[in-house]
């Protein structure tokens, strides 16, 4: 008699209980993902298409695109004006943050006594909050008596600095730079870090100089870092407006699409008119940051 063998099944590489434990979790974050990032996007979207306001018993109606249409005529002015200021605060903020980020990383890549103090300090802007940052630097350039004023007294010179209509929007990017530099230089540093030394010694005994090293080595090999940051510099700068709020309050050129939004909805109490223009800022985001992302992690295929 010929006795057949049964396949033998396969290893399970989690039990039961730790399977249940990880879909447990998976759905857990979803549910929250849902909740707090999904459910407020559509609701926003529902309301860009109707005139809600935040006055008590105000009736609410459909107003189809009106708010959509409103942007680019008369009826709501400052939506040019708030995206071109969108674009200059993005593009600013995007390349001085990521070029003096990896500028400080490539400092303070070497670990040393003083280097573990200066990497606290360039980490401490982002986790001290957007209010403490901005009244840091409101003090600082108080047209009246604060260290600024006084130095541009010495040279004979006054400004309002955040009240300037020049000096209001290259100021407010240097603080979004000042604050974000921080967690930049980190993804940087985590970057360089990780290419072999060895590397190095090798190009450094083939006579290899040192500009060479830095662009045939060290860029190729940061691009995953640089993928990571210039993303986020481009979507956290999109959707900035607390900083410009508790600087300037989106006076004197530096009203951007979000500050606008902001303003719009909270300000003047037209919550449709804001939720439209949101979803207008997400949108852009959206268009800008899907294409250099595929651009991005083709340019690291390319150089891996």
């Amino acid at each position: 008699m010929i006795w057949s063998r049964r396949a033998p099944k396969p290893a399970r590489l989690l039990s039961r209980g730790s399977r249940a434990v990880m879909w447990s979790g998976i759905l857990l974050a979803l549910a929250v993902y849902a909740l707090f990032g999904l459910a407020p996007a559509i609701a926003n979207t529902v309301v860009s298409f109707t005139n809600y306001a935040l006055y008590p018993g105000a009736p609410v109606n459909f107003t189809g695109w009106s708010n959509y249409t409103a942007m680019f005529t008369s009826e709501r002015p400052g939506f040019i004006q708030a995206l071109i200021a969108t674009v200059v605060f993005v593009t600013a903020v995007t390349i001085a943050q990521n070029v003096i980020a990896l500028a400080v990383a490539h400092r303070l890549v070497r670990d040393t006594r003083w280097n573990g103090f200066l990497r606290v300090l360039v980490f401490l802007p982002i986790v001290l909050g957007v209010t403490i940052v901005g009244l840091v630097w409101i003090l600082f350039f108080e047209p009246g008596q604060g260290p600024a004023a006084s130095l541009w007294g010495l040279f004979g010179a006054k400004s309002a600095f955040f009240g300037s209509d020049t000096l209001a929007m290259p100021l407010v990017i240097g603080v979004q730079v000042w604050q974000n530099i921080g967690f930049s230089a980190l993804v940087f540093l985590g970057g360089l870090n990780a290419i072999d030394p060895e590397i190095y010694q090798a190009a450094e005994i083939d006579g290899v100089t040192r500009w060479r090293r830095l662009s045939k080595i060290t860029f190729p090999m940061l691009a995953p870092a640089v993928t990571v940051n210039v993303l986020l510099a481009v979507v956290g700068s999109f959707t900035t407006y607390n900083l410009i709020y508790v600087l300037t309050a989106g006076q004197y050129g530096t009203m951007t699409l979000g500050m606008l939004s902001f303003t719009a909805a909270f300000t003047d109490s037209n919550l449709g008119y804001g939720a439209a223009l949101g979803t207008v800022l997400f949108v852009m985001t959206f268009i800008v940051a899907l294409p250099l992302m595929m651009y991005l992690r083709h340019r690291e295929r390319l150089l891996s």
